[in-house]
């Protein structure tokens, strides 16, 4: 390939990644020489191959322009920019589903209480109960020992935490809300790969800020390459991103991504926000290591925060998260301080007497057999029903599957309704729709014949259903 070959194919995957908008002007020959070190010769020919396939045009005394309806030009799966975010009812639509006794429970990320330790948890409520000044306001960072059992814990995954690291919080989603809040403004622009945690889009909303959704891409996770990219021309605040079993799709970035992602927001001073839910939940050997433990901390470094809670784990409603930040927990607890006085002290101290005498370890070393036995299962069965057609990644961690259809999910649901399956479809998990052949399915139910023909009917169903 020749080097003019090469560089139209540079800025060719720059046109389709979404790194030039439609309609937008794109660097000059004598600008492009420089960027990419190239003669005039070579990015002009570079440039008669863009014209020649329809992606670019030229426009006198103005220079190169990615040309009107390029979407119809290029395929794959694109970076989209969102001055706002509007979000809508989705996560309340899947939780109004996923507590419908008639349908099975595929669409909401929640375990079946059977994998739950709730005869335990409800021992330490006991226990909670004959606490001398469990009906006091309790400290704002949350209760000390529960705290310091959690940075004890967080060793394991190599990010060493003390107590004073952590604040306690009221689940994940709380957590990833006022770290985010603590490192922008109304109109800052923040980075977050897709498809992603629903959540994440009504805290954008509500904070007012703009959107860069960048896509996972499966061959590599996350392209450093397009992320380095995006970062330098839009200089983002933050980034939310879960590098460990992302939720919907169950991505793992790699440790030499993680460890390039974590230069990148050191050297461009973006705030790190990470959501490592699942980073207890892996099926291999050994915990991967979370993002932030790549970070080097310093007092000129950016803000980076370790979000997690034990409701994937313990039980959903229990709403024990935290936060860990090793530069920045001091910010974050003045805007806890805002919202509430302490938080709920019989449940911080029920959860902690859950941890003191039972096996943690041993508990989620059993969910992370069924959980991976389970994704063989599913695999297996909807690909079997549905002769192939469902294409489904392979994750290494968490309970959920992604998969992609041959049609709209969100048409599919609509079906499968009908056969009393609910699961989530992948419109929910992007602020544009570029999801929406996508579904996901929760893991964490106990195998019954009932699931069984469940995933029957939503293979066949998905064979025959067409856009």
């Amino acid at each position: 390939m020749t080097k003019y070959e090469n560089l139209a194919k540079s800025l060719k995957n720059d046109i389709q990644s979404g790194l030039y908008k439609e309609s937008e002007r794109i660097p000059s020959l004598r600008e492009i020489q420089d960027l990419k070190d190239c003669s005039l010769t070579t990015a002009r020919e570079a440039y008669r191959i863009l014209e020649e396939e329809g992606l670019i045009e030229a426009k006198p005394q103005s220079g190169y322009f990615v040309r009107r309806n390029i979407e119809e030009k290029i395929s794959g799966l694109q970076n989209r920019i969102f001055e706002t975010v509007s979000a809508d009812d989705r996560i309340q639509m899947i939780m109004r589903d996923v507590m419908n006794p008639k349908l099975l429970p595929f669409g909401a990320a929640i375990p079946e209480d059977k994998f739950l330790p709730l005869s335990q948890l409800i021992g330490g409520f006991k226990t909670a109960l004959l606490y001398k000044d469990m009906h006091k306001y309790g400290d704002l960072e949350g209760f000390a020992a529960l705290r310091e059992k959690i940075a004890r814990m967080s060793g394991r995954n190599g990010f060493q935490l003390s107590m004073e690291n952590i604040l306690i919080t009221n689940g994940c989603t709380e957590s990833l809300s006022i770290s985010l809040q603590s490192c922008t403004n109304p109109g800052d622009t923040i980075l977050l790969p897709s498809p992603t945690y629903v959540g994440i889009f009504q805290i954008v909303e509500t904070l007012k800020l703009k959107l860069i959704e960048i896509p996972y891409r499966k061959e590599v996770g996350l392209d450093i390459s397009e992320t380095k990219r995006l970062c330098t021309r839009y200089r983002p605040k933050a980034i939310i991103i879960t590098a460990n079993f992302n939720n919907p799709n169950g991505v793992l970035l790699s440790d030499n991504t993680k460890q390039e992602l974590a230069n990148i927001l050191q050297s461009e001073k973006i705030a790190l926000i990470e959501d490592d839910m699942y980073g207890d939940l892996y099926w291999g050997k050994t915990r991967p290591r979370p993002l932030i433990s790549y970070m080097s901390f310093s007092k000129a470094g950016p803000p980076a925060f370790l979000c997690s809670s034990f409701s994937k784990t313990i039980a959903p409603g229990i709403r024990i998260g935290w936060i860990g930040s090793r530069n920045s927990l001091k910010t974050v607890s003045k805007i806890a301080r805002a919202f509430k006085i302490s938080h709920n002290l019989p449940t911080q101290i029920a959860v902690f007497e859950y941890l003191k005498k039972h096996s943690y370890d041993r508990h989620l070393n059993s969910l992370r057999k069924t959980f991976a036995s389970n994704f063989q299962i599913w695999k297996k069965i909807l690909q079997e029903a549905s002769n192939g057609s469902l294409e489904i990644d392979n994750p290494e961690g968490g309970f959920v599957l992604w998969g992609k259809a041959k049609s709209d999910t969100q048409k599919l649901l609509i079906e499968t309704q009908k056969k009393g399956i609910i699961f989530a479809p992948g419109i929910l998990f992007g602020v544009s729709d570029q999801w929406k052949i996508f579904f996901r399915l929760n893991l964490a139910l106990v195998w019954r014949k009932e699931v069984e023909r469940a995933l029957e009917d939503l293979g066949k169903i998905s064979m025959r259903k067409k856009n």
